[in-house]
């Protein structure tokens, strides 16, 4: 196939590549897109793929020919092209037709985001230093004492509200005596002492009994999730409904079987076991975050393309979307609530999808810079733990079939590879922490 090709690099790593194909070069692909909406095209009369010609351009009409011929003629071109100039392109280009015509030369601009050029820092000048994980006496203790109080049994009273009794109230919330937006709550529960609310405001409720009514000003924090209330004072109006005593189930060894522990001995190392997972977790996440800022501060990557960064900061709002509606909320409410459209969400999200891309890039770079492979073996091992997980939902198991999915877990164990590796090389271990399970 012969064409002529003009390469012209853009700001931001995209190319701009100008394509001529000659119209008897074009011939091929004409024959072909004829064969193609032949067998496509239904004409009573005719078999699919026996439709004569002129028959086909009066059913489809010329262009449709042409266009379709000119999608195969770009196809071929734009890869032979990409393979002769080694650039690396990001996804598929921006395909613009100049000129297509019958009897005429073929003109086609493709625009194509590159991958930015990426300069690796030395990785052996970073150093992490891992901390050591310590679980007290007072970490079990803590939570034994949550457990019971998760378990406390409670018993309605005539008697004052004091700290650790469980309540009802009517509230409602006044700035200038004039109820704020979603501040009156008709039967709400809560423990004082837990610390549900502001700062006084559960102090406030001690020594009242069913029935009384209070009212109290108080000033909310600082830093209190609603700006418009944030450091402003407001009047409080109470009437407490019901007063409930708690009672904590006693610690000993009955009280532990009910969490499925023998002893309290055996619920207390279990405890143990449980947070220093939950603590080297954390502290592996840690590590994984200083290592990649450091990794990106000591690295160069070149122009990261517009479009790149709009699909990550996208991204960034759906995964928020999927968090807002896991925890029962609207997300247009939670918009509402920050002031802001989809659209400002996504220019607020614009630097960390740049931190995220540049993260991602240099991931990948060391990935091939080391010559790491992901086996066939490995990918499924991964694919048919998430089966055995979601084996009671059919939509999930399908999904987890597709061509994508696999894609997606290959790069995940990839980069999961390239994290080992640089923890190996970056990474200083206490001598504790090392005879702990990694869990990866």
């Amino acid at each position: 196939m012969q064409y002529k090709y003009d390469v012209k690099k853009l700001p931001k790593s995209q190319l701009e590549i100008k394509v001529t194909i000659p119209a008897n070069e074009l011939e091929p692909f004409l024959n072909k897109a004829i064969e193609n909406l032949s067998s496509q095209t239904k004409i009573d009369g005719f078999r699919p793929g026996k439709v004569p010609l002129e028959m086909l351009k009066k059913k489809v009409g010329e262009m449709k020919i042409y266009e379709e011929a000119a999608v195969l003629a770009v196809e071929k071109s734009y890869i032979e092209i990409a393979q002769k100039e080694k650039f690396e392109p990001l996804g598929s280009p921006k395909v613009d037709f100049e000129k297509l015509a019958p009897q005429n030369d073929f003109i086609y601009k493709a625009t194509v985001d590159l991958m930015p050029a990426i300069k690796i820092g030395d990785l052996k000048s970073i150093k992490i230093k891992e901390k050591e994980i310590n679980i007290s006496a007072q970490d079990i203790e803590k939570v034994i004492e949550d457990l019971r109080k998760m378990r406390a049994t409670e018993a309605l009273e005539s008697k004052k509200a004091e700290k650790g009794d469980k309540v009802e109230v009517d509230f409602d919330i006044l700035r200038n005596n004039v109820s704020i937006d979603g501040g009156a709550q008709k039967k709400y529960p809560l423990i004082i002492g837990e610390g549900q609310f502001i700062p006084g405001f559960e102090d406030n409720l001690i020594g009242l009994e069913a029935g009384s009514d209070k009212e109290f000003e108080l000033i909310f924090p600082e830093k209190y999730h609603n700006k418009n209330l944030a450091g402003k004072p407001a009047k409080f109006k109470v009437k407490m409904l019901a007063v409930y005593k708690r009672t904590l189930p006693e610690l000993n060894d009955e009280f532990a079987k009910t969490l499925g522990a023998p002893t309290i001995a055996e619920l207390k190392k279990q405890i143990e076991h449980n947070l220093e997972h939950e603590e080297h977790h954390k502290e592996e996440e840690r590590v994984e975050t200083e290592l990649l800022n450091k990794l990106i501060d000591k690295s160069q990557v070149g122009e990261i393309p517009d479009t790149l960064i709009n699909s990550e900061a996208a991204k960034m709002v759906q995964e928020l979307q999927s968090n807002v509606a896991m925890q029962g909320l609207k997300f247009e409410d939670y918009l509402k609530h920050l002031n802001k459209t989809p659209d400002q969400l996504k220019l607020d999200f614009a630097p960390q999808a740049i931190k995220r891309i540049k993260a991602a890039l240099i991931t990948r770079t060391i990935f091939f810079n080391e010559k790491m492979e992901i086996s066939e073996a490995d990918t499924d091992k991964e694919i048919e733990a998430m089966s055995h997980y979601y084996q009671n939902n059919p939509d999930i198991i399908k999904s987890l079939k597709t061509p994508e999915y696999r894609d997606y877990i290959k790069n995940v164990i990839g980069n999961r590879k390239v994290m080992e590796y640089l923890k190996t090389l970056c990474v200083e271990r206490p001598e504790k922490n090392s005879k702990i399970e990694h869990n990866h």
